[in-house]
């Protein structure tokens, strides 16, 4: 279980340094905006270790509901039919993604 909140943690902290170190280095910005592709990534892995170990747990199957969800709309919103109002909520939700896995794996009590 340290394994996965430290993955999550690194995956976490990579486009925070990288969009800090932004503020000197402008470029920074756009590896900080490719790094969160890499930090979601991740973060579906830690969530499948995850719940190979805790497969009771009804918060990562709502998380994996909820990203196969962001998948389809954003599937259904580039390729299928473009709608407007559905593109801003799909730019935020890896954010909310990120924060409940993140929550998911540190509020699991450890089991001794």
């Amino acid at each position: 279980m340290e394994n996965l909140k430290l993955t999550n943690s690194i995956a976490m902290i990579i486009p925070l340094f990288l969009g800090v170190l932004g503020i000197v280095e402008p470029i920074s910005l756009y590896f900080a905006a490719y790094s969160t592709m890499l930090t979601g990534l991740l973060q579906i892995i830690v969530g499948i270790f995850f719940w190979k170990n805790h497969k009771e747990n009804i918060h990562i199957k709502i998380y994996f509901l909820l990203v196969a969800t962001f998948f389809s709309l954003w599937y259904y919103n580039v390729n299928i039919n473009y709608i407007d109002a559905l593109t801003w909520p799909l730019i935020f939700t890896p954010l909310v993604l990120c924060i409940y896995i993140s929550i998911i794996i540190y509020s699991q009590k450890e089991i001794s």
